[in-house]
């Protein structure tokens, strides 16, 4: 120890800390989604990089980062096999090596414990930022916002968002941190960390933020359980035949009980190509629509003129295709465009060549209207990936969404965690907008999720089958989606004033 701080921790222990540290992150996620974990996780981080200098910082940070993005999306392999997922986990490796690298500097230039645990939570906070952004699009996974979609903390995300809620754990934990090395009294080290505690307490004792409820919609939702994935063996129409015939048991089952639904929905891709084009398709599709007497959405892969491509939702009736559809906002790069072909494919010619055709962002509203017998139902729409954008959510909200529904193909990772992480996104979006959403999927993890957060209905995964629910509508914002962006960019700046003063602070020491 020197003067009224503890030194840095010395490699043997800040080495094993970061890795320890990423890799308990990754257990605070599904499937294990140990929610309180994250505590700890970003403790451990923080503790190992608090005070480090020079290039130990930036790789304890990558260490960190290999320990959470490694397993995090080992999912990639299943099909791809090693180079994509090595590929993104380095990227989002690197934006932890350049946390860790500003972290370290402001903790080793910086002296107090509140305003410099707000700091480095705001540095948190502005990496997550950036990776949702740089490059491509960004990949906005990983946050720690979404290893609370099964804790306590869960109902806060309607008034913090998702920027606001991984503020606070990171805050939480910095506090603890910050209070050891600047070695306080025991007593002021004790005060520093309960309140810390308190603070998450009182943010999990938190009711949902309030938003008006008017009508209600008896949703089903079918997943077809065939097989979607990439390099599936499987001929033309399969996936499209496999959803008819989980409809076709459906609306058995229904008949035999007495019972109706408002609308059915199908997964991404479950119509595979062109249903508008495939006559008899879609004929069998306006017969289940007619049977039902209600409207099915179903997702499938359009071309417009031009060679322009789209990953699609429409609406079908019992005379065929209605007028509404949303295109995709958020195609994935290397999955479903891909971003400078010719430089990529002298690099990894066989694997640039999977992604024959490049979907264009869709252009339209992200919520449509869907008419009903319980009346014109306004419904947001994300397809996939689109869910975990931030700008979606509020896209959806500004476009006057009453329900969400969230249509995924998760086929391609398998039994893996993906599909459960995804869920538990898509579960946080819901609640963060006071929205039932139904996340359906292919293959699943599908899930009808009610605006608290709690399961309506659920399918095992890989099973043919559905589920049926009866979900209030919603109207208005809630605080997170109407401040969320401003929440979001005052841990930035939070994180910005941290880097500024320990700049100056180490120019007027140059000066001494």
């Amino acid at each position: 120890m020197t003067g009224n701080v503890r030194r840095p921790l010395p490699w043997w222990l800040a080495w094993p800390a970061a890795v320890a540290g990423g890799l308990l992150l990754d257990a605070a996620t599904p499937s294990l989604a140990w929610w309180w974990a994250a505590f700890p996780a970003v403790a451990l981080v923080l503790a190992a990089l608090w005070r480090q200098r020079g290039w130990a910082s930036v790789g304890l940070g990558a260490a960190a980062g290999a320990g959470f993005w490694l397993p995090q999306i080992s999912w990639l392999t299943l099909y791809l096999g090693p180079v994509p997922w090595l590929a993104l986990s380095i990227l989002m490796i690197a934006w932890y090596a350049l946390f860790g690298l500003c972290a370290a500097f402001v903790t080793r230039r910086l002296p107090g414990i509140t305003w410099l645990a707000f700091a480095v939570a705001g540095l948190w906070v502005a990496r997550e930022q950036l990776q949702g952004l740089v490059p491509y699009g960004g990949f906005a996974w990983g946050r720690l916002a979404h290893t609370q979609a099964d804790g306590p903390l869960l109902q806060s995300v309607s008034w913090l968002g998702f920027a606001g809620l991984s503020g606070l754990v990171a805050l939480v934990s910095a506090v603890c941190v910050a209070a050891w090395f600047a070695r306080p009294s025991r007593q002021r080290l004790v005060t520093c960390c309960a309140s810390a505690l308190a603070l998450a307490l009182v943010a999990a004792l938190v009711p949902p933020a309030p938003v008006a409820r008017e009508g209600e919609l008896r949703v089903a939702a079918v997943q077809g359980n065939s097989k979607s994935a990439i390099f599936d063996d499987r001929e033309s129409g399969a996936v499209l035949a496999g959803h008819i015939e989980a409809t076709d048991a459906l609306l058995t089952d229904l008949e035999e009980r007495g019972e109706r639904v408002d609308v059915i929905v199908w997964p991404e891709n479950s119509a595979e190509f062109a249903l508008s084009d495939n006559v008899l398709g879609s004929q069998r599709v306006a017969r289940l629509s007619q049977r039902a007497q209600a409207p099915i959405v179903v997702g499938s892969i359009l071309r417009d003129p031009g060679d322009i491509f789209t990953n699609s939702t429409l609406v079908w009736g019992p005379e065929g295709p209605l007028t509404e559809r949303y295109d995709k906002r958020y195609p994935v790069p290397f999955a479903e465009y891909m971003p400078n072909r010719e430089f990529f494919r002298a690099l990894v010619p066989d694997l640039v060549d999977l992604v024959q055709l490049d979907y264009t962002p869709g252009q339209r509203p992200a919520a449509f209207d869907v008419d009903t017998a319980a009346g014109v139902t306004r419904a947001g729409l994300a397809i996939c990936f689109d869910i975990i954008f931030d700008q979606q959510a509020v896209a959806m909200m500004g476009d006057g969404a009453e329900i969400i529904f969230a249509q995924t193909n998760n086929a391609d990772f398998g039994r893996t965690d993906e599909s459960a992480q995804q869920l538990a996104i898509a579960r946080l979006r819901g609640v963060e907008t006071g929205r039932a959403l139904v996340n359906i999927s292919t293959v699943g993890t599908s899930a009808i999720v009610l605006p608290d957060g709690s399961d309506a209905a659920t399918i095992t995964p890989y099973t043919a089958g559905a589920m049926v629910a009866t979900v209030p509508l919603t109207q208005g914002s809630t605080p997170a989606t109407e401040l969320g962006a401003w929440i979001a960019a005052l841990w930035c700046v939070a994180g910005a004033a941290g880097l500024v003063r320990a700049m100056l602070a180490g120019r007027i020491t140059r000066r001494n």
